[in-house]
């Protein structure tokens, strides 16, 4: 194997949450298995021992019993897993942590023991460790919370005379309910290794994970905040956490209710959209519908689901307009014939598609090439949150008005009906999602054209599914319990933009109205993002 000095830290994290919450780090069992592979025959690496041994050490003062093993060989793994996997039936906290090779091969994700002699791709799956096994073994333990890190090398050092291998390690997909996501870098890109005793991404973890009164989003919130200083990388996230969970609990670290009573305003007012009050774009044809303004609560007023949508809080929009539809392929089409602009994705290494079984990253991949059939009614995909913002500015300038992105409170006022008590755009009901909206269940593993299903009752069409969406805002993890009554804007600055609504890959849960989403703006990464304009009402 080649010497790997670029690595990434793929970092999974399992929370199969009860009820009630969890009690103190104090009075919870804490389990862990770390494992730092170094000293391989080809491709040695210089920091998974350091790294292991130091997240070890962490571990150890944050109330884990720790197994460390160092240089391991296929055996020795495979029994500390079993043997983790014992010990995690008996309740609390487990933690699995990994930093050596590991590879792509077949869209299954390989941990690289020490002595493994590996000269053909069909070698992998006997000589390496499926990381599969380390989920396998939470899942049947059912014992609370589970954490998984994946420091690994990104790149696989076989790729070159493995037929079906790939740049990195593979998306997780069939991980339990109750998951949060985060590779280091953009999936299909590389993290550095570093020149110092850690990687960068373990140096990080290591200075946040034990400060008191920070969740596990808040931790990662600062790891990810210097990773982007030190290395320029922006980390890819996907999370479907339920609940928070606290390293080192300390003043703020209180468990927080799982499940939140509903509650509305005393006084709503419930908008309308007023047909004679809509507005045609001359430019793009597009059509925008008048949402009439008001208050309403924002947030998870059905309880039970994640902790960025809390604390819930009143509300309150001016009116605007929204567009009817999704930015659909044809109007952006005029924009970059007027402009002669080049997406993002067509400037640097394209957009990932889904192949009918895995991510891969296309760089012929965009907006025009999407890796399925489209036309101009289909919504435009492959798009940053910085072309977004480009489309808008020509939009503003062509036509005189001032087109934006919705902010995330006008997105959720808009899809639900105007702030009324609805799950999804249209229905609460989830028997009846097929009706408004292409998620996981309907989709096809593809967008389709704007406007077919059923639009909520403002007249607004596809506000659930097809296309995650782009709002103007900067994502705040606390931002929700500082947020201005009126209008807000989001915070003043920060990493990630938000993006609302759920795409045709999302489950069900996922595509509430309530959820939210982040990524930095450059991200232009699949095929699932897309926009939709807002202006004001004059």
């Amino acid at each position: 194997m080649r010497s790997m000095p670029i690595r990434i830290f793929l970092v999974l994290f399992t929370l199969v949450l009860i009820y009630p919450f969890l009690s103190q780090a104090a009075t919870e069992q804490r389990s862990a298995l770390v494992i730092g592979n170094s000293a391989y025959s080809t491709g040695p690496l210089k920091n998974p021992v350091n790294d292991a041994t130091d997240m070890a050490a962490s571990l150890q003062k944050l109330g884990f019993k720790v197994n460390l093993k160092k240089n391991a060989d296929l055996q020795t793994m495979e029994e500390a897993i079993e043997d983790f996997g014992n010990r995690l039936k008996r309740g609390g906290v487990g933690l699995f942590y990994y930093a050596g090779h590991g590879v792509q091969v077949g869209g299954i994700n390989y941990l690289i023991p020490v002595g493994a002699t590996i000269n053909k791709e069909s070698d992998v799956r006997f000589k390496a460790l499926d990381a599969g096994r380390i989920l396998a073994e939470m899942e049947n333990a059912n014992n609370g919370v589970n954490i998984v890190l994946l420091d690994a090398c990104r790149d696989n050092p076989l790729g070159k005379s493995f037929r079906s291998s790939s740049r990195g390690l593979a998306i997780v997909s069939n991980s339990p309910s109750g998951t949060f996501i985060s590779y280091s870098t953009s999936p299909g890109q590389v993290a550095r290794d570093g020149e110092g005793r850690n990687s960068p991404y373990t140096r990080a973890l290591l200075e946040n994970i034990d400060k008191p009164g920070l969740s596990i989003n808040g931790v990662f919130m600062k790891v990810r905040s210097m990773i982007k200083k030190e290395t320029g990388q922006v980390p890819w996230e996907l999370s479907s956490l339920e609940g928070e969970f606290y390293f080192v609990p300390g003043s703020a670290g209180k468990a927080t209710e799982s499940v939140l009573t509903e509650k509305q305003p005393e006084k709503q007012k419930p908008a309308t959209a007023v047909p004679v009050d809509d507005l045609d774009d001359e430019t793009t044809g597009m059509q925008l519908v008048l949402v009439k303004g008001g208050c309403y609560q924002m947030g998870d007023t059905f309880g039970g689901r994640y902790a960025s949508e809390k604390p819930v809080h009143e509300v309150c929009v001016s009116d605007f307009h929204l567009g009817k539809h999704e930015v659909t392929v044809g109007a952006f089409r005029k924009f970059v014939n007027d402009t002669d602009y080049r997406t993002e994705a067509e400037r640097g290494d394209g957009c990932f598609i889904w192949t009918g079984s895995k991510w891969e990253k296309r760089s012929d991949a965009n907006w025009r090439n999407p890796g399925f059939s489209q036309d101009d009614n289909h919504p435009a995909v492959c798009v940053s949150w910085n072309d977004a913002q480009s489309f808008v500015g020509w939009l503003s300038k062509k036509s005189g008005k001032g087109y934006r992105l919705p902010t995330e409170a006008e997105w959720e006022y808009a899809a639900r009906s105007g702030g009324k008590a609805e799950k999804w755009a249209g229905t609460s009901d989830e028997s009846s999602l097929s009706d408004y909206g292409w998620y996981n269940a309907n989709s096809g593993n593809k967008t389709h054209p704007a406007g077919q299903k059923k639009p909520n009752s403002l007249g607004i069409y596809d506000m659930t599914g097809n296309v995650w969406e782009w709002c103007s805002d900067w994502y705040g993890e606390k931002y929700y319990g500082e947020s201005p009554r009126d209008n807000p804007q989001g915070p003043g600055n920060g990493s990630y933009r938000v993006l609302r609504g759920g795409g045709w890959n999302s489950f069900a849960p996922n595509s509430r109205a309530a959820v939210r989403l982040w990524d930095g703006p450059v991200s232009r990464s699949h095929f699932f993002l897309g926009f939709r304009v807002a202006v004001p009402s004059r």
